[in-house]
Formats: structure tokens, sequence, C-alpha cells
């Protein structure tokens, strides 16, 4: 039978039918996705199983040892998200019923994506409110990630604020991918804290360095005096940011890298009777057990900050190696 009314314009009066009944009985029962059907779409919004060649379609544009920064448009997810729900549209009656729910879904698949780290983690969900904001990205494609497989990556906002890291994978041996919910003015990478050592930094080929001194506490006493625990950095005079550091030698004469540790010991020993009185050194010497906190190598962490919109780089903000976590902490 031929059918003298118009079929769009039914599915909208339709449409607007069951919006209008929604909202204007309280009684009405809120469309909910299962768990499995919203944690699916999250996982898709957050490109999981998206082809590499998808995001980088030539290896060019992200050669080695490079960092890139995109945004995700939400618009293009709540497309994906249609796409992927339109597969179970039989009939008019679901074609009409995502029509009148599509906001309800979109919410829900957005607090799913704010948990789907936690839950892949075996972390207890947090308490989340669905969110619409902007969703931005970086792909690390770099030796780093070769060599550290737990490297940390930090985002955080122009307020200093710690962004929700929504996904965090790598994609080969060589890349990660990271996508964050809101956008970044500053990425942190750190070390893996397990990747504690013994050792010294030093410029390639270089005969002398400089070891950060740490506190060691005093014989008998509290183990915080001054501010300055077993391991933390000394900075001299307090909370000025200047770290107190003694100097040490290689060698001469003898295999490359070979420290003068009887030198290192006597100039660490010097710096800190001088330093503290009384001095946290036993009778003044410094014991193999203080030596090994004065060499341990904490965790190093890199920060990059993103590029002002005239496409200067902030002068702090320039690459110069890692450096003490420690350090970072105390004195970001």
């Amino acid at each position: 039978m031929k059918s003298w009314g118009n079929r769009t314009n039914f599915y909208q009066h339709v449409s607007a039918g069951l919006l209008s009944a929604k909202s204007g009985n309280p009684n009405d029962i809120e469309p909910e996705l299962t768990e499995d059907l919203a944690t699916w779409l999250g996982q898709l919004t957050l490109l999981y199983g998206m082809p590499v060649e998808y995001m980088v379609p030539d290896a060019r544009l992200l050669p080695t040892e490079s960092i890139r920064f995109f945004y995700i448009d939400r618009n293009w997810l709540d497309r994906l998200v249609d796409g992927a729900i339109s597969v179970g549209v039989l009939s008019s009656k679901e074609n009409i019923f995502n029509q009148a729910f599509f906001k309800d879904i979109y919410q829900q698949v957005d607090a799913a994506q704010l948990n789907l780290r936690n839950s892949i983690r075996s972390v207890p969900p947090a308490e989340v409110e669905a969110t619409s904001g902007t969703m931005t990205g970086l792909l690390f494609r770099s030796q780093v990630v070769t060599a550290y497989p737990g490297v940390e990556i930090h985002a955080y906002d122009g307020n200093k604020n710690l962004l929700t890291t929504l996904r965090m994978d790598r994609l080969s041996n060589s890349l990660i991918l990271c996508i964050f919910d809101g956008i970044p003015d500053q990425v942190d990478f750190i070390q893996p804290s397990e990747g504690l050592h013994f050792g010294i930094q030093r410029e390639a080929g270089a005969q002398t360095f400089k070891i950060l001194l740490r506190g060691l506490g005093f014989p008998g006493e509290d183990p915080q005096p001054n501010g300055y625990p077993p391991g933390k950095p000394i900075e001299n005079p307090p909370d000025s940011g200047q770290f107190v550091r003694a100097d040490g030698a290689v060698l001469s004469g003898a295999s490359e890298g070979v420290i003068d540790i009887a030198g290192l010991v006597k100039n660490v020993e010097t710096k800190l009777n001088g330093l503290f009185n009384p001095s946290p050194l036993k009778d003044g010497t410094l014991t193999p057990g203080g030596l090994a906190i004065q060499l341990t190598v904490g965790a190093g962490i890199q920060s990059y900050k993103i590029k002002a919109e005239n496409g200067s780089t902030p002068p702090d903000c320039e690459f110069t190696g890692l450096v003490s976590l420690e350090i970072a902490r105390e004195n970001p």
C-alpha cells in the first residue's frame, strides 16, 4: 500500500513524542547500556583496535625520536558510536529509539571512557560524571620506549592540574600512544621508579663530575633534622632551590670510568661536616651505607612543555637531559 504520509516527518514526530514523554514523566526509566556494551563502545572511542596506519599514514610523519600531539574530534567519535550501534537497527523502531536517546548513550560511553583504564589495571572504579570535554593525545616514538617499557607519562594543564589519562599503550617496541581528558600544557616523562641504581652522571669523556648530596639524619637523634631525612637532597640555604654537590673524579691512568672513591668520600665528608653542626656523620666519617645513599641515582624525569601560539618554545622547556626525580619534585 502506498503511503501518503512523509516518512521523515513521521519519524521526527514519533521521536519528539518519545523525548517529550521521557522528559515529562518522572517515572520514566532511563535507557542504560549494559556494562559490556558500554565498555566496548568506550574502547572503540579510545581508538582500541584502530590500525596505526590510520593514525599515521606515512612513517615520515613520525620519525624516530619524535613526539606528535593531536586533538580528537568528539563529533567524529559520536559518529563512530552511531555506526557501531547501527548494526542493531533492524527496523524503524530501533532507529526511532536511537534518535530519541542518543544523548543518553553518548553520556554513558563518555563515562565508560573515564573508567576504562582503571578497569584494565584492576583499580576500583572512580565516581565520575560523563564528560564531553576536549580529548587530546600524543604519539611518542623513541628508544626510550624500548629501553624503559614501564616509562610513566603524566600530563598537566595550564594550572598544573594532573589530567586524567584515558589510555596509555605501547603500540610497538618503540611507539607509545597516550590519550588525555583535557588539553596538556606540560607532559612529564618519568623513568620507572623501580629503576633505582648506584652511579654517577658525567659528560662523555670528562675526568671530573659532581654528585648531589643527600641527608643522612643525625646518629641517635630525630631522623629528620633540619628537614633533611635520609635520602632527601640538601639545599643551602634551605628551600632556596640551590642544591649542594660534592666534586668527584676518575682515576688518572686507570681504565675508563674507574672512580677515585677515596677522593670522593673525602669530598663528601668535608661538605657534610662543614654544612651541619653537629655533623650528621658519626665521628665525621662517611660510612659505606652513607656513601650508598649519596650514589643512589633516582628515577629521571624529563618535562616537555607545549609550544606557545606563536610557535616559540619557552626557554625553560628545552630538553636538557634527565634530571633527578627528587630534585624535580622539590624544585619543579
